[in-house]
């Protein structure tokens, strides 16, 4: 009974395990989506700490000038970086890994294309400077909507030679890039800030003010007691177990956040990083909205499909039925053009020959048109045989066959009589332009031997010639004087075309 209902309710069933399938994916996909961003989230949070750590802890070494070595010392040390400038707007090189270029303009290509506005700000292209492939960027550094600087970067890339090998690597890495390029954009503008500012509380604040997602940065000693803020109302406060919340999401005020806890510079300090998580959760928000809208539309495509499956079936055997009966006489013309067709020259057989010569004896004398028939008979072909072997006179009826078939008109019809005798009908031809097309076939087999291993066959035929008279009552007739056409070419030398006539005949009798 089970058995009987699975097979009556397959469809049914199908489509059932097709939305829950798709449900399930749906699902999968909406946790998997929302972890990776969760953990982009974290690794943002990072790589802000990261900066923020940097430029505290150059704030109490820097207090002038900007370091563009220690930058990078600081930020990061996993890129190959190749060249690193700090430029004004107008190209000059404020600071740089060379210090002997600092106060030069640059004067690169790609700068020049980029001021000209053939290439933009913020976009990855790929350069050679001083011999070395590198992939490079220039990074706009703004202050307040105004363009304040330009980072010139370049990594190496010299280490991936093949293309393949480079698309999938340098995609990564200008993701890597970027974010190390958005830690030095804030890097440098509060390293700046440090410049004028000597209060960590002011440094702070402005760092968050210059920021859209930070809400909130402090540094808390080992008590637990706020050391600096960039929020002054909180400095000196001191935190418990309670108020001392773990990282992760949070809702404060209303707002969504992500609080962000690490050791700082080393020290017994912690850095407390408060992120504005509202881009999160808005994208949170998207992802279940289309795994809902995925399995709905999955419930609603199994109802249509189950419908349109349903009154297809009848459709579905027709056109199978429909199709079987066409391979069927695909494969029974296939069987029947093998019946008609000789194996060896692939030319027509000898049966199938002699059924269309009647044909088209019948339909000339019928409509008092002119027909001719030509027999082509291989010069010395046993010779070949015996000198080359069967396998090189099978090889000289393929090749002549063929040389036969490029002389072919559309109406002819040639075929293999037998041995080396081919036949060729030619359906209103008169006897003159028979004798035309007999010389020239005469002339390509003749023209170039045969090629057969590492032997050249040189070949030559005999043609007999025959045109329907109102005498002929049956085609074999006109078939008998074609043939003694043949007797007398291959009897005064070969190598020749002959018509029959009544000469012919009398030549033969004797």
């Amino acid at each position: 009974m089970s058995i009987y209902f699975l097979k009556k309710h397959t469809i049914p069933i199908m489509l059932i395990s097709l939305v829950l399938g798709i449900s399930y994916l749906s699902y999968y996909n909406y946790n998997v989506q929302k972890n990776l961003l969760l953990k982009q989230l974290h690794y943002n949070s990072l790589n802000i700490t990261n900066s923020i750590s940097s430029s505290i802890k150059r704030f109490d070494s820097v207090k002038s000038t900007m370091s563009i070595q220690k930058l990078i010392g600081n930020i990061s040390f996993a890129f190959e970086i190749f060249e690193f400038r700090y430029l004004s707007p107008d190209g000059t090189i404020k600071n740089s890994m060379l210090k002997s270029e600092i106060g030069k303009i640059l004067n690169t290509k790609s700068f020049k294309l980029m001021k000209n506005g053939k290439n933009s700000l913020n976009s990855f292209f790929f350069e050679v400077r001083n011999h070395v492939n590198v992939m490079s960027i220039y990074y706009p550094i703004y202050s307040e909507s105004k363009l304040i600087g330009i980072i010139d970067l370049c990594i190496d890339i010299s280490e991936y030679k093949i293309k393949k090998e480079l698309k999938e690597n340098s995609t990564n890495r200008q993701v890597d890039i970027l974010n190390l390029l958005k830690s030095i954009n804030g890097s440098i503008i509060n390293s700046i800030a440090i410049s004028t500012k000597t209060d960590i509380n002011n440094f702070l604040y402005s760092y968050v003010t210059s920021t859209k997602n930070i809400i909130e940065i402090s540094i808390v000693d080992k008590k637990n007691k706020i050391k600096a803020s960039s929020n002054k109302t909180l400095i000196g406060k001191q935190l418990n177990k309670n108020n001392l919340l773990t990282p992760g999401l949070k809702t404060l005020n209303n707002q969504q956040t992500y609080l962000s806890i690490t050791n700082f510079n080393d020290s017994d300090l912690k850095l407390m990083l408060l992120l504005d998580a509202s881009t999160y959760v808005q994208l949170e928000l998207k992802l279940l909205t289309t795994a809902i809208s995925t399995s709905v539309m999955a419930l609603l495509f199994a109802i249509i499909t189950f419908r349109i499956m349903f009154y297809s079936v009848l459709e579905q055997s027709r056109q199978e039925k429909e199709h079987l009966e066409h391979l069927v006489n695909e494969r029974t013309k296939k069987i029947e053009l093998l019946s008609k067709t000789d194996s060896l020259t692939q030319l027509w057989s000898r049966s199938y020959l002699e059924k269309n010569l009647e044909q088209e004896f019948k339909r000339a004398k019928r409509y008092s048109t002119n027909m001719s028939i030509m027999i082509l008979d291989l010069d010395h072909f046993k010779n070949i045989n015996d000198s080359y072997g069967h396998m090189a006179g099978d090889e000289v009826l393929r090749q002549i066959s063929q040389r036969i078939q490029k002389c072919q008109r559309e109406t002819d019809f040639i075929g293999r009589y037998g041995g080396e005798e081919i036949v060729i009908i030619l359906p209103e031809t008169t006897l003159e332009a028979s004798k035309l097309i007999a010389n020239k076939i005469l002339k390509i087999i003749s023209i170039d031997p045969v090629k057969f291993e590492s032997s050249n066959i040189n070949v030559t035929t005999s043609i007999g010639i025959s045109s329907l008279r109102k005498e002929h009552d049956d085609y074999k007739m006109i078939f008998a004087e074609a043939d003694e056409a043949l007797y007398l070419a291959k009897n005064l030398g070969r190598n020749r075309v002959e018509v029959f006539t009544i000469i012919t005949q009398l030549f033969k009798s004797e």
